[in-house]
């Protein structure tokens, strides 16, 4: 708790750096929109852009003045603080030509190479004694990677702005709790500067960043990882996991969108619609509902990188191999998305004939769902397996236990994946779980644990092995397997709930086979009707959710419900539903031309 008061006494001291950025932002944001609106500096509706109205440009210019200007006034002038404000100063220039003059992709990636030098080359890059052959070009990859995925992150209003503040904001608590000032100081800066031009990108945008505000954002947040005190580490993983689950936002956007347009046959260099934000306004939901949901992993994320800096290297690379399986399993879910206007595949003129050679690619091609499905649970299973030691021995694994680890887990990884494979997890549409599959999951987990045991038995009798290790991960395979196939259905139950999407449905009927006609309702991606509630006579059932959708009443209050609701379709799902009811439900809809008819199970019965 001292460490906390005193980082937050110091970090109230730059509270001057910090307005400065901001007032400046601020003050100098509307200014330039004027002058950009004037001279035609907009940027206009684009059939591979996601907005729809003119909008003006340049935004970056008061974001790189009011960050030049501060850090000039406050932050003491060093080495690494002069060559991380001179490539600032000409990532914004090349920003700015490709604002004004389109440049071509490739002549910005050389441009960018080169200031990647200037910086690596003025101290700010990894530290990494025993390879400085890896050390300096990884650290140029690194500067390049980010001011792209900011780029790229720079595809809806208030995004990469609010993207940006939020990493500085973790960045500038990692080096106060390090006691490194100035680093904390220009993370501080960059906080201001986001946050005042965010006053006037937030959606509806009144202006854009452009390329020169994300190339100085991506650049200065690029920075300040490298600057941090995890550089100080001599093990690569130690140096990028904290920076990259910091910035994992924008770098996964970047790897997602580059990955699907290759497989897609688009140029990974050109614009388009096809970003996760895009993705999550197709899937229904509103700018703003995107924007915040993407800030709310960016928080998440980043305080996962404050709690993996107080933990063990081998914690804080579970945490991360956890966080890398989620990511692969949103990416795709959100892959599912389409967003290519692509003509059909034409039918092949020469047919594969019987027992002609199929590449290993193409398998890997048609069967990609599976491999994720793979590699996913090869990376819990791993991660879980180190997990259950580190909870028996509260956190500390011995040279011994560490051996006695690595030498069971090839065994361990094989025999549970192959039960997995024996009882179909991979033949099974997750999307749709239900109790059976849950139960066909856990006795696959469950005959994986005891084959595991059984071999570790036969193997080296248990000596040196915790038998409470074996009970601690198979609790935990259950929850991490489990939860990894439950994503898309939280996923799309979310996106079902938080979207205004699809044909608002009312279902009369609230007892089996309402529940049956609900879950036969499309969801997610191919959203077509939006359960509204239910309505029954049973007053037991007033008041209740049934899977997330409530129970708004009895028949009686059908009409009320069809005028508040803006109700299209009524439903009634009932076997053999009296003809009185019936007539009810003729006499609420038709004057109103909603349609209406009897369900069965998602089946239309003839009335």
């Amino acid at each position: 708790m001292e460490i906390l008061r005193d980082t937050w006494g110091v970090l109230s001291g730059f509270g001057p750096a910090g307005l400065t950025a901001f007032g400046l932002s601020f003050v100098l944001t509307p200014v330039v929109r004027s002058m950009a609106v004037r001279l035609g500096w907009v940027a206009r509706p684009m059939e591979d852009r996601w907005g729809r109205r003119v909008v003006a440009r340049l935004g970056g210019a008061a974001m790189f003045v009011g960050i030049a200007a501060a850090t000039l006034a406050w932050v003491p002038l060093d080495r690494p603080v002069i060559g991380l404000l001179a490539g600032t100063a000409l990532v914004f220039l090349l920003g700015l030509a490709d604002d004004l003059r389109r440049l071509t992709p490739y002549a910005k990636l050389m441009a960018q190479l080169l200031v990647g030098c200037l910086v690596v080359s003025s101290g700010v890059r990894i530290d990494l004694p025993q390879w400085p052959w890896v050390a300096i070009p990884l650290s140029i990859l690194w500067f390049v990677l980010i001011m792209n995925a900011f780029n790229l992150l720079d595809n809806m209003d208030g995004l990469a702005a609010g993207v940006g503040a939020i990493a500085a904001g973790f960045c500038a608590f990692h080096a106060a709790l390090a006691q490194q000032w100035t680093v904390a100081l220009l993370a501080v800066i960059l906080v201001g500067a986001c946050a005042g031009f965010l006053r006037f990108n937030f959606p509806p945008a009144k202006i854009f960043m452009g390329d020169s505000g994300s190339h100085v954002l991506g650049l200065n947040l690029a920075g300040l990882a490298l600057l941090g005190s995890w550089h100080h580490s001599t093990q690569l993983l130690s140096v990028l996991a904290v920076p990259a689950l910091v910035l994992a936002v924008p770098i996964f956007d970047t790897c997602f969108v580059t990955i699907q347009r290759l497989l897609h046959g688009q140029h990974p260099f050109t614009g388009g619609r096809d970003h996760v934000s895009h993705r999550l306004a197709v899937l229904g939901l509103s700018t703003r509902q995107a924007v915040f949901a993407l800030y709310t992993v960016s928080t998440l994320l980043g305080l996962l990188s404050v709690i993996a800096v107080t933990l063990q290297p081998l914690q804080a690379l579970l945490i991360w191999v956890v966080v890398l399986a989620m990511l692969v399993l949103v990416g795709r879910y959100l892959a599912q998305v389409n967003v290519y206007r692509l003509e059909p595949q034409a039918v092949p003129s020469k047919p594969v004939e019987l027992g002609e050679p199929v590449t290993l690619i193409e398998t890997m091609l048609m069967h990609k769902r599976r491999l994720i499905e793979i590699l996913v649970d090869f990376s819990l299973v791993s991660s879980v397996y180190a997990a259950a030691h580190l909870l028996r021995y509260e956190g500390t694994l011995t040279f011994d236990i560490q051996q006695l680890i690595v030498k069971s887990l090839p065994i361990v990884l094989t025999i549970k994946l192959m039960c997995f494979a024996a009882y179909g997890l991979y033949r099974r549409v997750w999307r749709y779980v239900g109790l059976s599959d849950v139960i066909v999951m856990v006795k696959a987990i469950t005959l994986g644990s005891v084959l595991s045991s059984l071999a570790l038995l036969y193997l080296w009798r248990f000596q040196g092995y915790s038998r409470a290790v074996l009970v601690i991960d198979w609790m935990l395979t259950c929850l991490a397997v489990g939860g990894s196939r439950i994503v898309e259905r939280l996923l799309d139950e979310w996106i079902s709930s938080a979207s205004s999407r699809g044909t608002p449905v009312l279902i009369i009927g609230a007892g089996e086979t309402g529940v049956r006609v609900l879950r036969s309702l499309t969801y997610g991606v191919a959203a077509a009707q939006r359960p509204v509630g239910f309505l029954d006579d049973d007053v037991r059932k007033h008041g209740t959710r049934i899977h997330g959708v409530p129970v708004l009443g009895g028949r009686g209050r059908l009409a009320a419900v069809l005028d508040r609701e803006q109700v299209q379709e009524v439903l009634v799902a009932i076997a053999d539903p009296p003809a009185q009811l019936l007539h009810h439900v003729q006499r609420c809809c038709e004057p109103r031309g909603t349609a209406w008819k009897v369900v069965t199970a998602g089946v239309t019965e003839t009335v």
